[in-house]
């Protein structure tokens, strides 16, 4: 009797697989196609490479400056598009900048490079990394079919702000603080130092070094050598340094102009206006072009006012205004005859 039950037993649970193996080929549920599969993994796994971007800074986010308009452009990129992004930020250490690159383009087959520190790096990591974009921002470089630099015409734009400058000036002596002395500042240097003699061909424009782009302290003891002298209006060119320029602006009862972004909601009552660098928009834009397949390899990207690269920004209009409507019209008039040749700008890169 056991021994019938066993058998039994087992018969049983030989059916059972049988049935059980033939369950899994059971036709599909009325509206499915045959042999069709779940797609709940590839729903789940939503990202591409093509999705994402990585932006590499050489300082840090946080300057209401030049670092952060570059991080506005990724984030329109990412409002726009959705596209996925990873900052990565150096803090002025040399030591991470080979690193912090080689991880953005593990990451992204878009990596955008923001800080004149990377010229070396770069071209090297590009090479190493041949299916990878690089968008290089403020250089100039040719011949590497996967690195596209963004040069601008900072010297256009600063010629506008010398020339406002030199039209607020009571004392008839103005001056610029830079971060540091290298091409590109002296190319704001020369543009500002141009369009202030345009106006007055007396005017006194001078200029300190900070040497650092990361430190306000710095920035404010150059404004204020320079507000002891006798400028009245200082324009900063220095990152978050500058930051200790419109500190000593207010301290000292006299004017500042920002750079890069529309720095006036900062302390509008001293900063007159800004001279806008659009990092963010050029690196939007180039993101853009390269989606498109609308890149020429290798090659230089030009922003200058006729690309609406380089500006002035005046804040918002509930702001008190420093710069006339006339002031306004005549650095309009400027802007035209630069585009169109009659005025040539001096350039120091």
């Amino acid at each position: 009797m056991k021994r019938t039950f066993k058998v039994l037993l087992i018969l049983i649970l030989m059916l059972s697989m049988v049935l059980t193996g033939c369950g899994g080929k059971e036709a599909p549920a009325q509206g499915d196609d045959e042999g069709a599969e779940e797609p709940v993994e590839t729903e789940v796994e939503t990202d591409t490479e093509a999705d994402k971007v990585a932006l590499v800074v050489a300082g840090g986010l946080g300057d209401r400056s030049f670092y952060d308009s570059s991080h506005e452009g990724v984030e329109k990129a990412k409002e726009d598009y959705g596209v996925e992004y990873k900052v990565y930020e150096c803090r002025n250490d040399p030591s991470l900048f080979n690193d912090q690159l080689v991880q953005a383009s593990e990451y992204a087959p878009i990596v955008a490079v923001v800080g004149y520190e990377f010229y070396d790096v770069v071209q090297e990591i590009a090479e190493e990394f041949p299916d990878v974009y690089y968008i290089y921002v403020d250089n100039e470089i040719e011949g590497i079919d996967n690195l596209i630099t963004i040069s601008y015409a900072e010297n256009e734009g600063s010629f506008l702000a010398g020339a406002l400058a030199a039209m607020l000036s009571e004392e008839k002596t103005i001056g610029m603080v830079g971060g540091m002395d290298m091409p590109v500042i002296r190319n704001f240097y020369v543009g500002y130092e141009a369009g202030a003699k345009y106006i007055d061909p007396d005017i006194v424009v001078e200029v300190i070094f900070a040497e650092d782009f990361e430190d306000p302290a710095k920035g404010k003891e150059g404004a204020t050598a320079l507000y002891s002298r006798g400028a009245d209006i200082v324009f900063q060119v220095a990152g978050k340094t500058g930051e200790g320029v419109f500190e000593a602006a207010e301290e000292m009862g006299k004017y500042a102009i920002g750079v890069d972004t529309d720095q006036r909601y900062i302390n509008p009552d001293v900063i007159v206006a800004s001279m806008v660098k659009r990092v963010g928009h050029s690196i939007y834009e180039t993101i853009d072009d390269i989606n498109k397949g609308q890149i020429e390899p290798g090659k230089v990207i030009y922003y200058g006012l006729e690309q609406d690269g380089v500006g002035m920004g005046y804040g918002t209009d509930d702001m008190k205004q420093f710069a006339t409507d006339e002031m306004k019209s005549k650095l309009e008039e400027i802007k035209e005859k630069i585009i169109s040749g009659e005025i040539e700008v001096p350039e120091a890169k």
